[in-house]
């Protein structure tokens, strides 16, 4: 009879400890796939990011051309009235 206890008591706790094994397993996986998932997320920010810097360049570069154009288009006006 105690046998049988001691048994039935072994057998409840290495249980408990399998379930208990499995959860920090389950766990870590957790982890990794949040972790992979920020990765992820990080690096599409950084490419947004460069993507907005460059259309920025972009966008600068043409107001200056523009203002190059007005500011010649200014002095040749200035020219022709003299």
């Amino acid at each position: 009879m105690r046998r049988k206890l001691a048994i039935l008591f072994a057998t409840a706790l290495l249980s408990a400890f399998g379930a208990v094994a499995c959860g920090a397993g389950v766990e870590e996986q957790v982890e990794q796939q949040v972790q992979e998932g920020q990765e992820q997320v990080d690096q599409q920010v950084q490419e947004a990011t460069q993507r907005i810097e460059q259309e920025a360049d972009e966008v600068r570069q043409g107001i200056e051309q523009e203002a190059q154009d007005v500011q010649k288009q200014i002095e040749g006006n200035a020219g022709e009235e003299q």
